[in-house]
């Protein structure tokens, strides 16, 4: 897919340049750049659509050390062009160059990395040091195929979710009867407790005086993992307890509901859909859309 974090400005302008020392010229943003090689192209990038380029970042000093080298890789990056959020900079120079072109740009190393790169400033650079940046631009793709290619990802995207609310819908349905089902079994329906997601919490061990859970307590428990429908243990504490911070998103779904209605000191047994425990995706020797049942102890 076509992302971006280097923009390049659409519209095409002019751009006064004056012939700076080491043959770079420079942009009226103060940009410094010299054109290696010019392909003689007038394939200019758009707004709206994408480049494909190789690039280099090596340092400005007698050191001309790499910093970053993409040339020797198969793929070159791939960029969505939109507007550059600062001048002077790397998208600005990018707009300079056509299919095929080359060129050296010298860019202040904070606002590249600040700004462009969302990074920290590497530690063998100083602040104030500019960096060379070497370009190839080697495809320009315009606005009406970045949009084809957005409009054919968006609809296999649609359909993917399509299909996987027909199969949670089915999964959902076949685990509330397994769920259901242990529970008129073992005579619980009338002491379960429902949680907003579908689980259902039957305590074996009540603690009347014990504290309840509330969000961002941490949480020890023991406790035993089983596939619902076919009874195999996938897990256990067995002698440390686990602990975890409660709705902080360190357990799945299903947990923080149950542990949210729980008391310390209480033992329960935990009835799960796959909805809110490992879902389509499975984990660990769990399959793809299985309800789980959990036998745990809440310690004090």
């Amino acid at each position: 897919m076509l992302t971006s974090k280097l923009g390049v400005i659409a519209s095409l302008f002019c751009l006064a340049a004056t012939v700076t020392s080491c043959g770079y010229k420079t942009t009226e943003s103060g940009l410094e750049y010299k054109i290696l090689s010019d392909s003689s192209s007038e394939d200019y990038p758009e707004m709206g659509g994408a480049i494909e380029f190789l690039m280099q970042i090596r340092t400005n000093d007698e050191r001309d050390s790499v910093i970053f080298d993409q040339t020797n890789r198969q793929r070159p990056l791939q960029y969505l062009i939109s507007e550059p959020t600062y001048k002077p900079s790397i998208e600005e120079g990018l707009q300079l160059l056509t299919a095929g072109d080359s060129a050296e740009f010298l860019v202040d190393a904070d606002s590249l990395y600040a700004k462009s790169f969302e990074a920290p400033l590497p530690t063998y650079l100083k602040s104030g040091d500019k960096v060379k940046i070497l370009v190839k631009l080697t495809k320009v793709y315009d606005k009406t195929f970045v949009d084809s290619i957005m409009a054919v990802q968006r609809k296999q995207y649609e359909e993917y979710m399509a299909q996987q609310a027909v199969l949670e819908k089915a999964t959902y349905s076949k685990d509330s009867v397994l769920i259901q089902d242990y529970l008129k079994k073992n005579n619980a329906k009338a002491k379960a407790i429902a949680t907003v997601g579908g689980a259902y919490i039957i305590i074996t061990k009540a603690n009347p005086v014990g504290k309840p859970y509330v969000d961002g307590d941490t949480v020890k428990a023991h406790y035993k993992g089983t596939m619902l429908e076919s009874g195999k243990v996938f897990d256990e504490s067995k002698d440390a307890p686990f602990q975890f911070i409660l709705n902080q998103q360190q357990v799945i779904k299903g947990w923080d509901e149950c542990f949210s209605k729980l008391k310390r000191g209480e033992k329960a047994v935990l009835l799960i859909p796959s909805r809110i425990a490992y879902g389509q995706r499975g984990a660990n020797g769990i399959p793809p859309g299985t309800a789980l049942k959990f036998e745990v102890e809440a310690l004090q």
